[in-house]
């Protein structure tokens, strides 16, 4: 107890005055060292900024190098020496190759400034016999008495870089800082191009980083002399004569930095840090010694009052503790029942919100559906309801990531907040789909200008890591009561016409019509029917008959897809085709129709040489090598000869053309296979394909032929795609001929061949092989009574 109460009152006074005395002289000690460290911190920011200076000058200097190179190396240059190589007069040539060099040059002259002022004060090109060519300041006699001639001569030609060089010159005005470059021309140097730099701008180039919180004096050291860029240690202004070197070496710190890409450096000269302008001066340690008495006076006052009030500050200190104790007790007691209540609002607001939008998510949106839907029903007032789905959205995410995808799906959620009314519902239901709640809509009219509101504030692009993106979205509407009276049907129904939306091309809003409820269930029972016929074997191929319009025989068929479904009779290739596109069953659709045609085609060759013509989707060419591997797989499979395989593709795939497609079309011509271009003048018709890719053939649309005999315009434009057939060597195929007199014009317009109803329609493979039967016996009668009557 003794030795306890003598450590708390004494001992521990004692042993804070001893802290208190070290720490005193730790300060002290510590003080000497700043100051210490200090020093060496100002040479390294000195020799920081100077480093700085010199290779703002090095890339002042690169940058016009590289312009000087540019100018050398221009094909007005060239043309010039080439004239002039050529032996061409002033007056045929020499003249206008020199008037164009004068104009490159001066261009380069006058436009070459910072802040207004010139880069350059004299560019001229000189040939190696010291006679100038061009001069942009021809007042005064240019000087070259100085100019290496003979080293830039030496001077090894590169393709990649010419060299060039900067000196210094002494001119009666100073010192002048020069470009100097070797024009070459095939391969040999052929002229000097020599640029002199603005003495003046060269200054401002410094001046513009010049310190004002010290004296300093800088300049820039060359081996001929130094050009001065300011001396503030004098009171006078840059012109003023710098202070000796000598004098500057014993009293201030000197730094220098090479200039880059030169033999220059930068020399500087920088006042030090006095002691009088710095916290840890010796004035400073003087005053903390000082201090030291008052502060050991005060613990001798202390020690003295301590015994007395010891009784004291232990009942005081034992109070506080106890008040301390159980105030603590109740802050943490507040602080649980806060984190509580805090903990229950966030799963509330996490079960009803999006985390990421932080807007109402499925559920919460169908409870304010049924709240909105029970004061409709008690105020007789409408609900809009919005589908809202974004157009490519898997696109974008799969190309830009998720991040990026997240960033458009907020940014998404702003853009529907700040285009309704703080009483509408904007909710996201999941993925890229959003629901939007309009309550007391007035109408149609109301709900058309706020989808074209919508619709309209996606034209903005969306901004995500500086870069712009566009996107566009679709919106399905349907309003209660009138297509719903409970939430299920009004989502259901504007989910339908959300699709109808998606059908008809994206970027558009449809109201929900009860019609479209027989569309989408069509729909969907043609999908899962035609995955059911592909693997019957239900779709078959018919083929159409190709004639050679002047003798009337076969010469190729079309094959052509069929299928008679059970349930559904008769389905057109225009509405599966599509489905069977969007799907992804094209694929396996186009293989099956491919390598049953070419089995087909090859067991008739023996009949009669004819040509295949498969029609291609536009989707099996996203994966261009397995197709083209698939195609040479099919045709050494069957024994087709490549040469019998017309490829027959639309004119939108090649819109969107690429190497690769480039690449596979060139392989296949390369094989033998020909390429033909289907219902020729209906899609994006373009000269220029016909000049990139390798046709053979192109088919004349049926919509043309049929209306020859009434519409002027359709047949000027079948003679004019004749014409243009015949310049370019392409052979013709019109389709849809129907009488001898669409057959007999087509044929005196030199059309070669042609298909349709008046031949034959598209029949089965065995009633086209009697077809070929047939048109072989024709011929080989022909060729008898040609044998009988000239033989």
């Amino acid at each position: 107890m003794v030795i306890k109460k003598w450590f708390s009152s004494k001992t521990a006074i004692i042993l804070a005055a001893v802290v208190l005395i070290a720490y005193l002289i730790l300060i002290l000690a510590v003080t000497n060292l700043g100051q210490q460290r200090l020093k060496e911190s100002q040479y390294n920011e000195l020799q920081l900024k100077v480093t700085n200076y010199a290779d703002t000058l090095g890339f002042f200097f690169e940058v016009n190098q590289d312009n000087i190179d540019n100018i050398a190396t221009d094909k007005t240059m060239r043309t010039f020496f080439a004239n002039l190589a050529s032996g061409m007069s002033m007056e045929y040539g020499l003249g206008s190759s020199l008037f164009n060099l004068n104009k490159l040059i001066g261009d380069l002259a006058r436009s070459g400034n910072i802040n207004g002022i010139p880069i350059y004060e004299r560019i001229a090109l000189v040939d190696l016999n010291r006679r100038p060519i061009v001069d942009t300041n021809q007042d005064t006699t240019l000087n070259i008495s100085q100019i290496p001639f003979s080293e830039m001569e030496e001077n090894t030609f590169s393709k990649t870089k010419h060299p060039s060089k900067i000196i210094a010159i002494n001119t009666p005005a100073g010192l002048k800082i020069k470009i100097v470059q070797t024009v070459y021309y095939q391969n040999k140097p052929s002229a000097l191009l020599i640029a002199e730099i603005n003495h003046n701008l060269l200054i401002r180039q410094l001046l513009t980083q010049r310190q004002n919180n010290n004296n300093n004096h800088i300049q820039l050291s060359t081996p001929i002399g130094n050009i001065q860029a300011w001396n503030s240690f004098t009171a006078s202004n840059t012109k003023s004569s710098p202070v000796p070197i000598d004098d500057i070496h014993n009293a201030h710190i000197y730094v220098e930095a090479p200039i880059r890409g030169t033999i220059f450096s930068l020399e500087a000269w920088f006042e030090p840090v006095g002691e009088q302008d710095i916290f840890t001066s010796g004035w400073f340690v003087l005053g903390i010694s000082i201090l030291a008495f008052p502060v050991l006076m005060g613990l001798y006052y202390l020690m003295r009052i301590n015994k007395a009030n010891i009784i004291l500050h232990t009942k005081v200190e034992l109070s506080t503790k106890q008040q301390t104790i159980l105030a603590e007790q109740n802050t943490k007691l507040q602080t649980e029942v806060t984190k509580r209540k805090q903990s229950e609002q966030e799963l509330v607001h996490q079960a009803n919100h999006d985390s990421l939008t932080q807007l109402p998510n499925r559920s919460c949106s169908q409870n304010r559906l049924i709240r909105a839907i029970n004061h409709s029903q008690r105020d007789n007032t409408q609900i809009l309801i919005m589908f809202i789905d974004l157009d490519n959205f898997k696109q974008i995410n799969d190309t830009l990531g998720h991040g990026a995808g997240d960033q458009i799906l907020q940014q998404t959620s702003e853009r529907l907040i700040s285009s309704v009314r703080n009483t509408d519902t904007v909710a996201r239901l999941g993925g890229d789909e959003f629901l939007l709640i309009i309550p007391k809509i007035t109408g149609e009219k109301a709900a058309q200008d706020l989808a074209c509101k919508i619709l309209t504030s996606f034209e903005q692009p969306f901004h995500i890591d500086n870069q712009e993106f566009f996107t566009s979205t679709s919106i399905g509407m349907s309003i209660y009561p009138q297509d719903g009276k409970t939430p299920k049907n009004l989502l259901k129904n504007a989910d339908t016409a959300l699709y109808r939306v998606k059908e008809a091309g994206r970027n558009g809003f449809s109201f929900y019509e009860p019609s479209m409820n027989h569309d989408v269930q069509r729909n969907l029972l043609l999908n899962s029917r035609l995955r059911q016929a592909i693997s019957n074997n239900e779709l078959v191929l018919y083929y159409q008959p190709i004639i050679d319009l002047k003798t009337r025989k076969i010469i190729a068929a079309e094959a052509l897809l069929r299928w008679q479904d059970k349930q559904l009779g008769s389905i057109a290739p225009d509405e599966f085709i599509p489905l069977a596109e969007k799907n992804g069953l094209i694929h396996i659709i186009g293989e099956r129709a491919l390598e049953q045609a070419c089995t087909q085609a090859a067991e008739w060759q023996s009949i009669s040489p004819v040509k295949i013509a498969v029609n291609f989707s536009c989707v099996q060419f996203r994966y261009c090598d397995q197709l083209l591997l698939k195609i040479r797989e099919i045709l050494k499979k069957s024994g087709l000869p490549a040469n019998k395989l017309e490829m027959e593709v639309t004119e939108s795939l090649l819109i969107n053309q690429d190497d690769n497609l480039m690449s596979m079309l060139e392989e296949l011509k390369a094989d033998g296979v020909q390429l033909s271009i289907d219902d020729f003048g209906t899609g994006y018709s373009a000269l220029s394909y016909l000049q990139k890719f390798s046709f053979s053939t192109l088919k004349i649309d049926r919509a043309f032929i049929s209306n020859m005999a009434t519409n002027s315009a359709d047949m000027s434009l079948v003679t004019a795609i004749l014409a243009m057939a015949s310049a370019l060597k392409l052979t013709v195929i019109a389709e849809g001929i129907e009488n001898d007199w669409q057959a007999d014009l087509l044929e005196r317009q030199q059309c070669e061949y042609g298909q349709g109803y008046l031949f034959s329609k598209a029949v089965s493979a065995a009633e086209f092989k009697k077809l070929l039967l047939k048109d072989n016996q024709c011929k080989t009668l022909e060729s008898l009574e040609y044998q009988t009557k000239y033989v």
